[in-house]
């Protein structure tokens, strides 16, 4: 049996099918008019054709003259929604002008959380359109028992997903699986809609079901090979994303991902091949951009222009892809090419730290001495062991290292953020001050500061840590250093509770001037605010959101503490198990600085290296 949408090949006997999950359907053939019947035709009731023509435009006219008047009613109402629309917007304008004036509210905090809400309420309509989707198909493979509770549970499910309450539909969806566990159909809802709310245990629980019932299940096999590879299990995400991609060979997903794997594995020619056959089925910027960069990575300069320019035609305002675009044009000495690439990525993420380094770094502004003798053999096998865990190991590497050259800031920035991390602060303390001496960037500065202020507050040395980032607010002005020293200012001043309503007055500063990036942070610091300020619903609303753009020990503990005083225990629960998954409390914000401060560093070396070719070319 032939399906009618995707055209699989199915057994007779199935309901569905296996590929798409529609519904199949059984056509009958028409059957063909015996000439008596043909014979028998009375001619005398034959009606004229011009009969026949008037009647049809007498009924057109009137479809015509209905629609009309429907459209001018839509119209009407469409008008009506507006003028409201409009006056709802001029009050909610006016509501937010005066708590801001009268210091209630910042108008950062404001329309962060009115886009954390706004984001929620579209994700809940999402849910209740994927259910309406598949509640047909859920209640046809029911096979247990208890059919009535389990349609029950469905129908208070349906109620609670309409009344834009998903816990409490998801709560009822789980209870009505407990009664027929072979219902792949339900079992593959519940894995999709906690993968996408970011729980990944319990979506886990559910796909791995869902696929030992129906091991054909396309979907399922998918997001399955998708929740691998988010939880670093590459092999296993990809043995499931080939195997969708036998059930179906042209879906864009799995071959997307597989690309992505294959490229964080290094293993750019498979990469390569996913990624364009990715491309054969869908164009999408992302595909063209990832592609891009695996040439870029290979050398192939003209093919990586040419994918990023692709992925650009797709979506003009993708900044990583024209920042690439810069980097590619700076390789083939297209220099005037490269700056205006660099800016206009800046001018579409002022704050982007990468970014504003491309343009200093272009102009020759950039204190970075590329690493040569020794000291760069050293500082290579001290990262090469950090980054396998050999924390102690690397520790001596990076003091050798620093001993060789002990003024260059790229030895001893990752050198003090592992003293920090091993918690020997005042090693690390000392290695801090031994870079803000050097007087560097903004953003090996902003490290350097942070990595400062979390060993001075482990050492319960608050007094130093607030001097620490009066000190770098003077003297480091630019938006991304401001974010970083109020995101510290307004944690101390959180621990301490001494200055609350200042320590508010700080996150909402970091918020403020914080690039998207980095936006977790502040927003963490702002909800462990409003949590010392027993204001437990900000708190979680804001704590909630950084766990979701970037969950970290810290946040996600915080998160969990807010919860449990507001009442939510189960959720508490759930929140503390997914902290303890993190090694490194604390951790976060030093290494995310870190990273921005290797990328700067590999674009500095790699301008090193081109200005010493030519140099060479003309001696």
């Amino acid at each position: 049996m032939l399906c009618q949408t995707c055209s699989a090949l199915n057994d007779d006997d199935r309901e569905y099918c296996f590929r798409c999950q529609a519904k199949l359907l059984v056509l009958s053939g028409v059957t063909s008019f015996e000439e008596d019947e043909v014979e028998e035709y009375d001619d005398e009731g034959d009606v004229s054709l011009d009969e026949h023509l008037l009647e049809r435009v007498s009924g057109l006219e009137e479809i015509v003259k209905r629609s009309a008047e429907t459209i001018r009613s839509v119209v009407d109402a469409v008008q009506k929604h507006e003028r409201a629309i409009f006056i709802n917007q001029t009050g909610l304008l006016s509501v937010k002008e005066l708590l801001e004036r009268k210091n209630v509210v910042s108008a950062d905090e404001l329309v962060e959380l009115w886009e954390s809400k706004m984001g929620e309420q579209m994700l809940a309509l999402e849910k209740k359109q994927r259910f309406t989707e598949r509640k047909d198909r859920i209640m046809s493979l029911f096979r247990g028992e208890r059919r009535e509770r389990f349609l029950q549970l469905l129908a208070e499910a349906e109620s609670a997903i309409d009344a834009f309450d998903p816990d409490r539909g998801i709560k009822a969806l789980e209870e009505a699986f407990k009664l027929d566990r072979d219902n792949y159909e339900l079992s593959f809802f519940l894995g999709e809609m906690f993968f996408n709310d970011g729980n990944l245990d319990r979506a886990k629980h559910y796909l791995e079901r869902t696929l030992e019932v129906q091991p054909d299940h396309f979907d399922a096999a998918v997001f399955y090979g998708v929740l691998l590879h988010e939880r670093q299990d590459l092999k296993g995400a990809e043995r499931w994303l080939r195997r969708a991609i036998q059930i179906s060979q042209e879906s864009f997903l799995p071959y997307f991902s597989l690309g992505a794997i294959y490229a964080r594995k290094g293993k750019l020619l498979r990469a390569q091949k996913f990624l364009e056959k990715a491309i054969q089925i869908e164009q999408l910027p992302q595909a063209h951009y990832l592609l891009g960069t695996i040439f870029y990575d290979k050398g192939q300069l003209e093919r990586a222009i040419k994918s990023f320019q692709s992925a650009l035609k797709l979506d003009p305002e993708y900044e990583e892809a024209i920042y690439h675009l810069g980097l590619c044009y700076l390789d083939r000495n297209w220099n005037r090419k490269a700056i205006d690439c660099f800016q206009e990525a800046l001018e579409l993420n002022p704050n982007k730290i990468e970014y504003q380094q491309a343009v200093k770094i272009y102009e020759g502004i950039s204190g970075h001495i590329p690493l040569e003798g020794p000291a760069a053999d050293e500082f290579k096998h001290a990262e090469g062991l950090a980054t396998s865990g050999n924390y102690i190991e690397a520790l001596d590497h990076y003091r050798r290292a620093s001993a060789i050259d002990p003024e260059n800031t790229s030895i001893l920035m990752p050198y003090a953020l592992l003293c920090s991390h091993l918690e020997m602060n005042t090693e690390a303390i000392a290695a801090a001050r031994r870079v803000l001496r050097q007087r560097p960037t903004d953003v090996v500065a902003a490290a350097a500061y942070t990595t400062l202020v979390e060993a001075l507050r482990a050492e319960g040395n608050f007094k130093d840590a607030n001097r620490a980032l009066e000190e770098m607010l003077h003297d480091y002005t630019s938006n991304y250093a401001k974010s970083i020293a109020y995101y510290e200012k307004a944690y101390n001043l959180a621990e301490m509770e001494e200055n609350l309503d200042e320590a508010l007055e700080s996150a909402q500063l970091a918020l403020r001037y914080s690039p998207k990036e980095l936006k977790q942070f502040p927003l963490a610091a702002l909800g462990w605010v409003y949590f010392k300020r027993r204001d437990f619903n900000n708190a979680v609303d804001f704590l909630t959101k950084s766990a979701d753009l970037g969950p970290t020990a810290t946040n996600l503990m915080h998160l969990g503490m807010a919860l449990l005083e507001s009442g939510q225990k189960e959720r508490a629960r759930a929140v503390f198990r997914k902290a303890k998954s993190f090694k490194a409390k604390g951790a976060g914000l030093e290494e995310k600085i870190l990273e921005q401060i290797r990328s700067t560093t590999k674009l500095i070396d790699r301008l090193h290296a081109k200005r010493r070719r030519t140099a060479g070319t003309k001696s």
